[in-house]
């Protein structure tokens, strides 16, 4: 069985962030002011010996050290979730991030203007290479606003049209970490990853997933922070 450094997430913490009062914001605004500036050199908390899949894995890391972030996942209908066992031991994010690497070859990580991307191995998918002329979202509250206005553009209905997706049930938790300050977007000729890595970068620490599923002739994406 394979085993690499990886952090427990816990649902209640999602669930405290959703409705964290002003003490907990406070506190976690400070926690984010002495956060070491290269990303890649936070420190990820080690907890007990916990059976992940690779998509928690990869999203605990991020979500306990805070970092802007992105995962790209491509589904079928036989696919079944592959679990490993994950051993924390407090390491480095890049640390982190290269043993789930080990752990599960099928991916890959890299670090795009201070967004960490999660990416399959295979290849990108067409979806995600839609040129976007322009997106712009002023004093946005949450990741999901400036989201909901990037997936309304024409260049993306369009792109779904002729790739033969459509968008796919999306379930959301219950609400984001708090954020100090209200945040805006404006990115122009990107890449819908690009417009995507926009958002998280701008917010601070949001992490959008992106799953992409084929499975008995119908094709669906679904994305969401």
């Amino acid at each position: 069985m394979k085993e690499v450094i990886i952090v427990k997430i816990l649902t209640a913490v999602i669930l405290i962030c959703g409705v964290a009062g002003p003490d907990m914001a406070q506190s976690g605004n400070t926690a984010r002011d002495n956060r070491p500036k290269d990303l890649l050199e936070r420190q990820v908390p080690g907890y007990n010996l916990e059976r992940l899949t690779t998509f928690s894995a990869y999203s605990s890391a991020l979500a306990f050290t805070l970092s802007p972030g992105g995962i790209v996942r491509i589904g079928s209908c036989s696919e079944e979730p592959t679990t490993y066992t994950w051993r924390p031991a407090g390491s480095k994010l890049r640390e982190t991030l290269d043993s789930i690497v080990v752990a599960d070859p099928r991916y890959r990580w890299e670090l795009v203007d201070g967004v960490i991307n999660v990416l399959p191995v295979a290849g990108e998918p067409a979806f995600l290479t839609t040129r976007i002329g322009e997106l712009e979202v002023r004093n946005a509250t949450s990741a999901n606003w400036p989201l909901g206005k990037l997936q309304a553009l024409p260049e993306v209905k369009r792109a779904m049209r002729d790739l033969g997706l459509r968008w796919g049930v999306t379930l959301f938790v219950s609400g984001q970490p708090p954020h100090p300050a209200d945040f805006s977007v404006r990115c122009k000729d990107v890449t819908l990853r690009e417009a995507l890595n926009a958002i998280a970068r701008a917010q601070g620490i949001a992490v959008w997933d992106y799953v992409e599923t084929h499975c008995d002739g119908i094709d669906e994406v679904i994305i969401r922070f």
